[in-house]
């Protein structure tokens, strides 16, 4: 990644509007949120632009922020996108409004860098790690609570250091945000320990719909939009639904899909970056990670998910033979 100032290109203007991406996750979340308070704290106008629900456990982070809705907002203030892999990620409201976001800060190696400013490293666990990193290297002395969105988007992003983007640089940074008063066993449970009954009724139906191929080197499961009607769950609360697709022993590769009445929507991991899920991903309009990546399409019948297993199962058969 290229020296960049990321202090210096958030001061050339006294008011922004901050956005994530549609189906926010921790990483999005804290993210929006660090880069508010770091506004605030110079005194310049910050409003983060709400394009999807936050959900009951992500919602317990916002405090006293401005929050607009994305059916109210002033598009004439400069858009700051942050954990987005592609503008559109920021929903359609936003998206039709801007032609080019002043500035994009995103950890995605699918990122097309496509704002007048782009900061981007691929090689960051999260984009709250990449936005940590830069405020630290620029001697930025944050508070506590900024310190704490920090850590909810490393947390989170790296599945609790689970996987191999975590590096001595993400400890480090971790060390620091504690030392900034971060109590990770209270953010770990403000986010882990919150569950709702109704998002165990709904992992019951994707784990019955669960199904191993490609001599068990495959996984994919699925939930329908009847899934969440009857059992009254939230749509992030599949959040993490796709890593039980991985967890089966010998399963390389494992994907979640959701078909709902308008969109279809997948979630991809595999064990190793080898497996380039984010191209694998790029074939239906998607990107993201090497290990994790992912994509939405328009509403699919009842053809698509036999096909998309048997190109699944090709994609890896790829890798195997090149």
């Amino acid at each position: 990644m290229e020296n960049v100032k990321l202090v210096e290109l958030l001061s050339k203007h006294r008011e922004y509007n901050v956005v994530g991406h549609v189906r926010p996750d921790g990483d999005c979340v804290g993210s929006q949120l660090a880069v508010c308070n770091v506004l605030t704290a110079k005194n310049i106008r910050c409003h983060i632009v709400k394009n999807d629900d936050y959900g009951n456990i992500l919602s317990a982070f916002f405090d006293e922020h401005d929050v607009i809705d994305c059916k109210d907002f002033d598009a004439k203030l400069p858009l700051i996108c942050v954990d987005c892999s592609n503008f559109n990620r920021v929903g359609n409201e936003i998206f039709a409004k801007y032609e080019t976001p002043y500035l994009n800060i995103d950890h995605h190696i699918s990122n097309n860098s496509f704002a007048e400013h782009n900061v981007i490293d691929p090689d960051s666990s999260s984009t709250a790690q990449l936005i940590a990193r830069l405020l630290l290297g620029e001697g930025v002395d944050f508070d506590k609570k900024t310190a704490e969105v920090l850590y909810l988007g490393i947390m989170t992003d790296s599945n609790r250091f689970a996987y191999d983007t975590t590096t001595m640089e993400t400890v480090q940074i971790v060390e620091v945000l504690m030392e900034k008063g971060v109590c990770i066993s209270e953010i770990y449970r403000k986010v882990y320990e919150r569950d709702s009954l109704q998002k165990y009724r709904l992992l019951e139906r994707f784990l019955h719909n669960m199904a191993v191929f490609d001599g068990g080197r495959c996984c994919t499961s699925f939930v329908v939009d009847d899934d969440f009607r009857e059992t009254n769950a939230e749509l992030l609360e599949t959040e993490g639904f796709v890593n039980y697709t991985r967890k089966i022993d010998g399963v390389m590769v494992g994907a979640f899909l959701e078909f709902h009445d308008s969109y279809t929507k997948c979630s991809l991991r595999s064990e190793s970056a080898d497996f380039r899920m984010d191209l694998f991903a790029k074939q239906f309009g998607g990107g993201g990670h090497p290990a994790a990546a992912g994509f939405v399409i328009g509403k699919q019948d009842a053809k698509f998910y036999a096909k998309f297993q048997e190109e699944l199962a090709q994609h890896l058969r790829k890798i195997f033979t090149d």
